[in-house]
Order: structure tokens, then sequence, then C-alpha cells
């Protein structure tokens, strides 16, 4: 993640946005923290561990997605980091949807697309 991170700096890009599911989003909020191009971090069926720092990536935005039938990661892991992250952030739960969020994809797409769209804009 760092080198890529790296890899776009060096081509000019200052506006990131990263994206990552299950132990990614650890991944992508740890990395979030390591560049002033991250403008925004999202977190999906993420877990818990290695995210003490999440309430440090402010003033940056975050969004947490997770499925409320997570069978491998409860929800819980993201209303955690939901409560511990600071402004701004979002918290979205998709009712039926397991780990893999494929029962919700649609609405994902669309959530996720909406949300990336807001922070570039």
């Amino acid at each position: 993640m760092l080198i890529g991170l790296a890899c776009l700096e060096s081509l000019g890009k200052r506006r990131i946005v990263l994206v990552g599911h299950s132990f990614g989003g650890a991944v992508v909020i740890n990395a979030g923290l390591s560049s002033d191009a991250v403008i925004a971090v999202a977190a999906l069926s993420s877990q818990t561990a290695g995210i003490d720092v999440v309430g440090k990536l402010s003033p940056k935005l975050v969004i947490f997605i997770h499925g409320e039938k997570d069978e491998i990661l409860p929800p819980a892991c993201s209303q955690d980091l939901y409560a511990r992250a600071r402004e701004p952030k979002e918290l979205i739960l998709y009712p039926g949807c397991s780990h893999g969020l494929d029962q919700c994809q649609e609405a994902l797409d669309r959530d996720l697309s909406r949300w990336i769209r807001d922070v570039i804009a």
C-alpha cells in the first residue's frame, strides 16, 4: 500500500481515496495517516485489530460499511471504528448482508460511488 501511494504521489496525484475490505480496512486506515495526499478512507467489513490510530485520520473523511449478517467479523467492528473515529465520518450497515457484501452489491456500489463523488467534488 505504501509503495502504491508513493508511486501515485510521484505521478503528481494529490487527492487519493483508499478503499479496503476486511483486513484491508486496517491497512487503508493506517496507510491513510502516512500521506497528505490521502484525502479519504473507506473501510468495508473491517477488522478492529491494528486500528488504534483511526481517531487520528481526522480531518480526512472516513466511511465504514458493514453487513449486519457478517459471519466473519461482526458489524460491531465497524460500529466500534465509527465510535473511535472523529468527524467527518459515516457508517452504513446493510441488513441481510454477509462479510463479502455480495447480497448488497447494488446498494454498496451506489453508496460507495456517491461517497467517493462527494469526497472528490
